[in-house]
């Protein structure tokens, strides 16, 4: 998946993508009463834009948002969910293990062949690696 169609998913939604600087984080996804939007850091982008984009729309979709303030909430449970998202959007599992079959067997030649960061590419083969059903 290209970042384009990213954005085009959110288009299509009704997803607000904007972007400014962020000083903590490259991206930020926000559920307020006016809407969902994402917030991409003004400079990113290639492959760290399109892993990022993808995480952000996962938590729209499966409207995965925490509570910072709740003591009661699991951040992780909800990160888990927005990057189960992404992984099946960006890397789908029949395509996954293509690559590997010919010779895609190498996190940085895997994140090269599907135009994502490396760290993006070894949580999607720990996924499949759990997954692997």
């Amino acid at each position: 998946m290209k970042t384009t169609e990213l954005y085009r998913i959110a288009e299509r939604r009704g997803i607000t993508v904007e972007r400014f600087r962020l000083s903590r984080n490259k991206s930020v996804s926000l559920c307020l009463d006016s809407g969902l939007f994402v917030g991409l850091d003004g400079g990113i982008s290639g492959a760290d834009e399109k892993v990022c984009l993808a995480h952000e729309l996962g938590h729209c979709e499966t409207m995965s948002f925490y509570n910072m303030y709740s003591p009661c909430d699991v951040r992780g449970k909800h990160e888990r969910r927005a990057n189960v998202w992404a992984i099946k959007r960006l890397i789908p599992r029949t395509r996954y293990f293509w690559a590997l079959r010919h010779g895609y067997d190498d996190i940085y030649l895997l994140a090269d062949y599907f135009g994502v960061t490396p760290e993006f590419a070894r949580k999607t083969a720990d996924y499949y690696g759990e997954n692997n059903k």
